[in-house]
């Protein structure tokens, strides 16, 4: 499988991930959030004026690209000395194809090259929801460790519960 990692440019590309993002969601996290939680999710974070709004502030989203299809996306803000991976989701027929771990590797790379002028990077840390164990494995799988429990309150009546996990960059 040919495997590419495209930076979002585009109105297009945006339209592309609110949708990627509705498909995953609604599929994936059915059994994690009510219907509700997930359509304010949605709409307050990954909405094409969200996603607009979190590209003028920094944020970095890429398509993930599976022999020319849209297979998932990440959204990524780099902060003092780690890369925050606000965004990492796969669409379900392209899990368990080592797509995140592909990810990962992609952007290890990158910050561990002195040529992208991003080797101050030393870590990558995300969130994950607490009960989201099919993801809890896989980032532990990456090579990402718990370094705590998190709650946060995302407005609209709900809550987050999560963990905060963070690996090292290192050489795949």
């Amino acid at each position: 499988m040919r495997f590419d990692v495209m930076p979002v440019a585009t109105e297009k590309q945006i339209l592309e991930i609110e949708e990627a993002a509705n498909y995953v969601w609604h599929n994936y996290y059915k059994d994690i959030f009510s219907p509700e939680q997930i359509n304010y999710m949605l709409k307050k974070f990954q909405s094409k004026e969200a996603v607009k709004r979190q590209m003028s502030q920094g944020y970095v989203y890429y398509m993930l690209m599976a022999d020319g299809e849209l297979a998932g996306y990440i959204c990524i803000i780099l902060k003092t000395d780690y890369a925050y991976i606000s965004r990492l989701y796969i669409k379900p027929e392209y899990r368990r194809q080592g797509l995140a771990k592909r990810t990962i590797a992609h952007f290890d790379a990158i910050f561990l090259s002195e040529e992208h002028g991003f080797d101050y990077i030393k870590k990558l840390r995300l969130n994950v929801e607490r009960k989201n164990n099919f993801a809890i494995n896989v980032y532990e799988h990456l090579g990402f460790r718990k370094l705590r429990a998190v709650d946060t309150d995302i407005g609209g009546g709900f809550v987050c519960k999560e963990y905060i996990m963070e690996r090292k960059i290192s050489k795949s």
